[in-house]
This record gives C-alpha cells, structure tokens and sequence, in this order.
C-alpha cells in the first residue's frame, strides 16, 4: 500500500537497461541468493516499499523477490503487518491475481516476498499506449479484476491500492487478452477493525492509504472501509479506460482528494464522449458514489451490471475454469487468538492473565469514540494500535520511578535504595488487550486480555482479579452501554 503523496499524473516508464541497473543503489544483489534459492538476475524497478528484482529459482524458472526498503522494514508495526498479511496471501489464491510463492522477514539478505512472474505489459503501459478503449474491450478486462476482486472480498481483504499500474495484462492484444491483479501482498484485511492511534488519543492525524488519483472518499475521510472501497477505485479505471482521462484532474493534492470527497465526476457528454452507451456510463457513474451503500454491494454485482450494458456476460465468460468460491467464503470465518492460553513458558505469569470474548454492535467509527472516551476516564495509555488489536496500559507509574537505566551500577543501586519504591503492592500496571473482528456491518468480535507489565509482577492473585474484573466492567459499559 503506498502512502498518500504519489503523483495523480502518469509518467512513462523508463525501460530497464544495464547501465540503469549498474546506478541503481539496489544493485548489491545481483547475482546473490535470497532464501538460500532465489537467484537474483536483474533488477526491475522499485515501489514505496520494495525493490524489485528478476530472479531465477532452484528449476531455473523466472520469478519475482521484492526486497522490503529499510524505512519500511523497521517500522514498529512491519513485522505484525508482514506477518499478517503473507498468512493471509497463502491462504488466498485466485487465477487472476500474481500468486504469493515465497517469504521470509530473517532473510540474511532482508525481509522479502517472492512472487510468481507474469509476462504482460501493465495496464498503466497500455493506457499510455491507446488512450481511450471501446467498452466491449473494457469488459475483456474487468471480467477477471471483477472475478478476482470478488473471491478476496468473501475472504475479508481488501486491496486498497488498485490503479493501473498494479494491473498486469497478458497476451496483450490477442483473443485470449486478460488482466492478473498484482500488490496483493500488502493489502488489508476488511474484516479487522483499524482504530489509529489519532482516533483513540486525540494527537496527531490519523492517515490513509492509496493513490490520490484512484482512492476512495471514506479512506480521504478516515471512515472505516472495506472492500467497496476497491469498488470506487475500479469506477475511477473504468471512467479512465472508457474516456482516456481520469474523472479528476486537480493539480494540488489537497484539491484532488477533496475532489474525491465532494464532486461528481464529469458526466461523459461533456469530455467529448457522448458515443458510449448511457447504460455503460451509468455503471461507472454508480461506482463513483461517494458512499459506500450507493456503490454496487460486490465486484460480482458491478461486473454483471456492466456485461448488461455492453450486451454480453462479462462475468461468465470471463470465469476462472473449476474455480470454487464457497471455499474463499470460508476463510472469513471468526480467528481470534487465543490469549489466556497458558504458555508452558512461564507458569507464574500466566497464572495472571486473564481474558474474556465478547459482541458489541456498533460501527468501527463508534467504537473509535468510546474506546477513546474509555482510555481517557482510565488514564490509560495506548502501546499499541493496528488492524484488529489495540493494547492499553492503566496504572502506569509516572517516567523515570524506574531509576536510571543506564551508567553507574553504584549510581542506580543507590538510587534503588534511597526512593521510595513507585509501584505500591497490589497496584501493579495493567497492560488491556483487545483483539477485534467485524461480524456482520455492524458489529465487532472482541477478545479481552489483561497481563501484567514487566517487571512489575503482581503478588495476590485475588486482589489482581479484582482490579481486572473493575476495568473489565468498565470498557463493557463505555462499549456496550446495556451491560
């Protein structure tokens, strides 16, 4: 997923030569082994987040390692992000996507994705190349975008980053012309409740993902979303693809994205192409809605209303052979994990935590509102907030009771021995664990934990429950007002 701040306007792409590849600062891997198998032979190109490498596998067969950038790699949430995700991309295979062969985060080279390697030109190239395409050309290419699209969204993920360039089209101008969705590895999971941090402390702003000229107008104004979202960004291709233009042009970001937000695309008469059916131009226009309820519910919806348009079934005869999507349908089923499990690691700890698993039913945006009004009456402090988990610490000693943590041993011991201790007996902090997943519109999944901080272990198990069961009594009232 790239960060807002990619330019709206296309630029060509340069080809790949050996001179290009020899200036590269990613050339240090040329010729060397990710995975201890994947031979780097050339170097493609780089994204946001990766560079982008040709290599060869043990069979000699051509695939493609994206070796994550540095900035990104050591981000504090890369590795649950990473993680995550490449579960998920295993777990997810369509014929019309760039499959996910291979990943590792230890790699002694760096944490990379190995992907299968597509022969194609990107759509982006070919709209370089030709501009504006009949509508019956259009259906060619969204029939597999729609199919592929529509097995993700029954497995809760979205992309939310499509445009052009993360298109692959293959056997460029022949009967057999298709589309494979590339960028999969980083999308995001529509079925996990993202709370930022902005939203649940008050500081800072919270961001969105996306491509200015292709992203949504709920992720421009934070609400949550989900796999409609991707819908908004297919209508904006489509109006590019059928018009030769994108629906919005605004040269500043910040009137860009409120274009988004707050205008309608041109009607087609008025950009010179009056000659495309209204009934296409109606789809598109519907996908557009700057809200997501407006929207066609599914890609599996859109793709049919636009094969009616055109007068063929674009989404049947662009259907993946033996494809079975009750199977995709199945991996949105409830996975909270399990956190009061003992560990076996250590016993006296785990005899501490203490977890619970409850239904609230209240939009993502609601839930942001009482969580943080929870976390402020508490005084509590957010460690961490990512997709489906959120993990607050409540009586918190103030910086530094600790002691030094550094220099003099004599220094810090003295200290140790002159202070009165800061944590007092049976007011140990708290760290409040919330693991959090949509079931259904309108309601969360959510599994609470309460740990112990280190080293702050406490001593009476009775009077730490205690203290559990109160702030445990307290979240259910902010989030479940009936409780």
């Amino acid at each position: 997923m790239a960060l807002f701040g990619s330019s709206q306007k296309r630029q060509p792409s340069a080809p790949v030569t050996a001179s290009a590849t020899q200036r590269s600062p990613a050339d240090r891997y040329l010729g060397k082994r990710f995975l201890g198998k994947y031979t780097v032979s050339r170097f493609i190109g780089e994204g946001s987040n990766a560079h982008v490498y040709l290599a060869l596998d043990p069979a000699n067969k051509p695939v493609v390692v994206k070796r994550i950038k540095e900035e990104a790699a050591h981000s504090p949430r890369f590795r649950q992000f990473f993680e995550a995700e490449v579960k998920s991309m295993r777990r997810f295979n369509h014929p019309y996507i760039v499959r996910l062969l291979d990943a590792s985060l230890d790699d002694p080279l760096g944490p990379c994705l190995v992907l299968e390697y597509i022969i194609g030109v990107t759509l982006e190239g070919v709209l370089e190349r030709e501009k504006a395409m009949e509508p019956d050309r259009v259906g060619r290419f969204l029939g597999p975008l729609s199919h592929a699209l529509y097995a993700a969204q029954l497995g809760g993920i979205a992309h939310r980053d499509l445009k052009p360039a993360n298109l692959m089209v293959t056997d460029y101008r022949t009967d057999k012309e298709s589309v494979r969705v590339m960028d999969f590895g980083f999308a995001g999971f529509t079925s996990k409740p993202h709370i930022q941090l902005a939203e649940l402390t008050g500081v800072g702003q919270a961001t969105a993902c996306g491509t200015p000229a292709y992203v949504s107008p709920e992720m421009v104004r934070g609400d949550s979303t989900d796999a409609r979202a991707d819908i908004y960004s297919v209508g904006v291709m489509l109006y590019e693809m059928l018009t030769g233009r994108l629906p919005f042009q605004q040269q500043t970001l910040e009137d860009l994205l409120g274009a988004h937000v707050r205008m309608p695309p041109p009607r087609f008469s008025r950009i010179g192409c009056g000659h495309i059916p209204p009934a296409v131009e109606g789809v598109v226009q519907i996908a557009l809605s700057k809200y997501p309820s407006e929207r066609h519910p599914t890609m599996k919806d859109l793709c049919e209303q636009f094969g009616k348009a055109v007068g063929w079934d674009v989404w049947g005869l662009t259907a993946p052979a033996g494809y079975s999507y009750e199977a995709q349908a199945d991996a949105d089923a409830i996975d909270l994990v399990p956190v009061g499990e003992p560990s076996s690691v250590d016993p006296f700890y785990d005899r501490f935590v203490l977890s619970d698993l409850f239904e609230a039913t209240l939009p993502e945006k609601l839930a942001a509102l009482k969580l943080r009004g929870f976390i402020e009456d508490v005084h509590g402090q957010v460690a961490e907030s990512e997709p489906g988990l959120i993990r607050v610490r409540v009586d918190v000693p103030p910086v530094g009771a600790d002691g030094p943590r550094s220099g003099s041993r004599v220094l810090a011991f003295l200290s140790g021995v002159m202070r009165t201790p800061a944590i007092p007996k049976n007011k140990e902090p708290i760290e409040i664990e919330l693991r959090m997943q949509k079931h259904g519109p309108n309601k969360v999944v959510v599994q609470v934990a309460f740990r112990p901080v280190r080293p702050h272990l406490p001593t009476d198990p009775a009077v730490w429950s205690e203290r559990c069961e109160a702030y445990y009594s307290h979240l259910r009232k902010f989030v479940m007002p009936e409780a």
